[in-house]
């Protein structure tokens, strides 16, 4: 039999009755919220969240208030809003809650009052202020199947957003509808002054298939309003990592040495040696070690021996990783040349966002590659420097001698980027860069070059927990 799944733990009490309540009616739900935001990002709010039923629900979730009681009822409605608003990046403090209906024949109704710091936050970039809404229940929809539902399901939601005086709206998200084989979607946004009022309704008809719902969720997303008036105070995190490569090409083999350096922020820095610390350092290295070598072997690349060291977990300062690799088979040979591939965006290229960037990224890496005598450089790429607005890609190479080439790379990108200038600064530099290098001595033939040495490596511990 097919149930409602995790929507009705938007309402009703967690491990109670949540999923396992069966309807063959309508789920109808409305969400009426209320936002009262100050210059300094914080807002007091109202949520209040009516369930009408089905019945089912209704009675199942009453008699579930009755059973636990009202003051324990109320804590874990409390407890399943703050951990939803966590989800999308929000604190919900010195926070109230009443409910009503429960002991009535009616609908049960929860209304929940607090402050949310840094509901609406502060962009130098272009010198506003954002508030990002889920009115279109976003992450609601992500967590359960409409498909799974024995019935229709009804979801309004009324939000208003009454901005600080003297705050001047520069644009707001546009309404729209969608339909699809009688289920819809449709959002109305106004705009009345200070005052923003967003209405939602969520319709899924009973039967609901998934090419409907790839038609309905085309255009989710956030409702987001953006205003001026007043510079604020930018509270964002810097991701700050410097990365140190030698490449040294022998005649059969290639030695590569790499130490990682995780500087910022403190606070995540701060959690991966706590989770190194509880899982072992030995076993931590191990489980590094096993996945760079499971990505060369990957590619073709036979790893003859390597070393993972992690340091500085129990200092202060930078989280340091040191790797070790003794590596055969790294060839990429054309018309008697060798190529090494050499990323200049340093695997930021393609970072996915739909909005802003809500922190800074800051990367640097340096590379030194050293072949044998008797081989020599005949291809470098030149310098690369774009920089606008959204940040800036730098890529110097030196040649240190006939055999010796530094590249230095940074990449900066800057908080509060929109994904369109973002994208825009990339379009600037080109995904990979290519060094040559060809063996001048006969005797010397059998040398495997380094070529995609520095594309193999493993993305940073920081940008993987981004993605």
């Amino acid at each position: 039999m097919r149930k409602f799944g995790f929507l009705v733990v938007a309402i009703l009490l967690a491990g109670i009755v949540a999923g396992g309540v069966s309807a063959s009616s309508e789920y109808k739900e409305v969400q009426e919220n209320e936002y009262w935001v100050s210059w300094d990002g914080s807002a007091n709010v109202s949520l209040k969240t009516t369930l009408y039923g089905p019945e089912e629900a209704l009675n199942g979730t009453k008699e579930s208030i009755l059973e636990v009681g009202v003051e324990n009822a109320t804590r874990m409605f409390l407890s399943q809003k703050q951990q939803a608003l966590s989800r999308l990046g929000l604190t919900l403090e010195n926070a109230t809650v009443e409910i009503s209906g429960h002991d009535t024949t009616g609908p049960i109704t929860v209304a929940i009052s607090g402050v949310i710091p840094g509901l609406a936050r502060y962009y130098s970039y272009d010198d506003a202020w954002e508030v990002s809404l889920d009115v279109l229940r976003v992450l609601d929809l992500s967590q359960f199947d409409p498909t799974t539902i024995n019935g229709s399901m009804h979801l309004e939601n009324y939000f208003t957003v009454h901005l600080p005086e003297g705050a001047e709206v520069k644009n707001v998200t546009k309404g729209f509808k969608v339909e699809s084989g009688g289920s819809y979607i449709q959002l109305d946004v106004e705009v009345d002054g200070t005052t923003i009022t967003a209405h939602s309704v969520i319709y899924f008809k009973d039967g609901v298939t998934t090419d409907d719902l790839t038609v309905l969720y085309s255009k989710l997303g956030p409702v987001t309003i953006k205003y001026g008036g007043k510079a604020g105070v930018e509270e964002y995190s810097t991701w700050v990592m410097r990365i140190y490569n030698n490449i040294t090409v022998d005649e059969d083999r290639t030695i590569l040495e790499s130490v990682e350096e995780y500087v910022e922020p403190e606070s995540y820095v701060n959690y991966l040696k706590a989770q190194f610390a509880y899982l072992g350092l030995q076993q931590a290295e191990q489980s590094l070690y096993q996945s760079y070598a499971r990505t060369f072997q990957s590619r073709g690349v036979n790893v003859l021996s390597g070393n993972v060291s992690i340091q500085n977990v129990e200092s202060t300062g930078p989280l340091v990783v040191r790797y070790r690799w003794n590596l055969q088979g790294f060839v990429s040979k054309v018309n008697d040349t060798y190529i090494y591939e050499y990323d200049p965006r340093l695997e930021f290229g393609n970072i996915s966002f739909s909005h802003r960037l809500n922190a800074a990224l800051n990367e640097t890496k340096v590379t030194r590659i050293k072949l044998p005598e008797g081989y020599e450089f005949t291809k470098l790429p030149g310098n690369i420097e774009a920089k606008t607005d959204a940040g800036s890609v730098v890529m110097k190479v030196t040649k240190l001698s006939e055999n010796e080439v530094l590249i230095e790379s940074n990449v900066y990108l800057r908080y509060g980027v929109p994904a369109d200038d973002y994208r825009a600064l990339m379009a600037q530099v080109p995904e990979k860069v290519e060094f040559g290098y060809v063996v001048k001595a006969e005797e010397a033939s059998g040398v495997c070059g380094p070529a995609f040495v520095v594309g193999l490596a493993v993305l940073p511990l920081l940008l993987r927990r981004r993605r």
